[in-house]
């Protein structure tokens, strides 16, 4: 009984010390605020002490509710409560959080970031490089949790699955180990073809790359098997992607893989290359499809699915052509395959969408 007393005491003693000694911030602005609580819950930081004048408390309640609402840094906590006082002309408001990870948690996930980063980033030296190394580590080690319980890094790594929050938390936490820029971002996403009551509760994040800043959501690269959501833009996240919670910087408009494209059109071989090795084998010319077909043919037994990328229209004109050509020129008379696609981008009125054509054993 005095052990379990004692237990409480101390417990209580450690609260006491977190808020008469955390720091206080004298804030002045909704931004004040926004950076004081920010920096604290990137901290761990137990309690958020803020003193303002020329308001009340009522007031300062529902400012702190809505900056917390708007922060994508809100992930890393389970839940937080605010309360305030009024003094002296001085509204003083204590704010204290719960996490979604413990101390010992969260030592156990920066252990495993520091041992296995250099595995993970490989022989990676650009910040390209160092994002897609992460985002392929991503979708190989980390599998979608369809009990939607894993929702911190801890729980993701652990058990080798989680939600969106995992991914885009875990790729957070990566991708700051590596010396990259990179910010949560939560909002409502759904497929670029999904009507809009399909919109879901989501996380991903944003990142920097050649001084532009891009989305990244491993999460849907994970599940659709492409990377059709590695550094898109504006243009292409309004058909799926809206954020609510604060965007910190300004996102592309395009995407990286509309960029390339741009360049490939100047005839730009090394853009080529490049898009080839992020998205998949780009094919225009109908000659390149039944060439690329006949290689996929031949190898399907050990490669049951394969990806490349072109427009739509190009796709629905010319697929069952080339492969009848391509099938002609094996000596096959018959193969089952089926095909699904994920938008990429659009480009002088063309869709391109990231292709999967699978092979099923006749």
């Amino acid at each position: 009984m005095e052990e379990k007393l004692r237990a409480f005491v101390l417990i209580i003693w450690i609260l006491l010390c977190s808020i008469f000694f955390s720091k206080v911030y004298q804030v002045y602005s909704v931004d004040d605020i926004e950076k004081a609580i920010s920096t604290d819950i990137l901290n761990y930081e137990q309690t958020t002490v803020l003193k303002a004048k020329g308001t009340n408390n009522a007031t300062m309640l529902k400012v702190i509710s809505s900056v917390i609402e708007s922060l994508p840094e809100q992930l890393f906590i389970k839940r937080w409560e605010a309360k305030s006082f009024e003094q002296g002309g001085t509204v003083e408001t204590t704010i204290t959080y719960a996490y979604t990870e413990t101390a010992a948690e969260r030592k156990a996930v920066d252990d495993f970031i520091s041992k296995n980063l250099p595995k993970i980033v490989g022989n990676a030296k650009s910040d390209l490089e160092k994002v897609f190394a992460i985002n392929e580590w991503i979708k190989a080690y980390i599998t979608y949790d369809g009990s939607y319980s894993h929702k911190s890094v801890y729980a993701t790594l652990k058990d080798r699955t989680g939600v969106c929050q995992g991914y885009a938390l875990l790729f957070y936490k990566l991708a700051k180990a590596a010396g990259l820029s990179v910010y949560l971002v939560s909002g409502q996403a759904k497929p670029a073809e999904a009507s809009a009551d399909k919109l879901q509760s989501h996380a991903w994040n944003i990142v920097k790359i050649e001084d532009s800043w891009y989305y990244i959501d491993t999460t849907w690269n994970d599940s659709t098997r492409t990377n059709a959501y590695f550094l898109f833009g504006k243009n292409q996240a309004r058909y799926s992607h809206y954020p609510t919670t604060k965007v910190p910087v300004t996102v592309s408009t395009k995407s990286y893989a509309e960029k390339l494209y741009e360049e490939i059109v100047a005839g730009n071989s090394r853009s080529l290359n490049l898009f080839n090795s992020l998205y998949g084998n780009l094919i225009e010319k109908y000659d390149d499809f039944v060439i690329y077909l006949t290689n996929v043919l031949k190898n399907r037994s050990s490669k049951p699915e394969v990806k490349f990328v072109s427009s739509a229209s190009f796709v629905t004109r010319y697929l069952s052509k080339a492969m009848q050509e391509a099938m002609f020129k094996l000596n096959l008379t018959s193969v089952s395959y089926g095909y699904s696609y994920t938008y990429l981008f659009t480009f002088n009125g063309k869709d391109f969408f990231v292709w999967t054509l699978s092979f099923s054993q006749n």
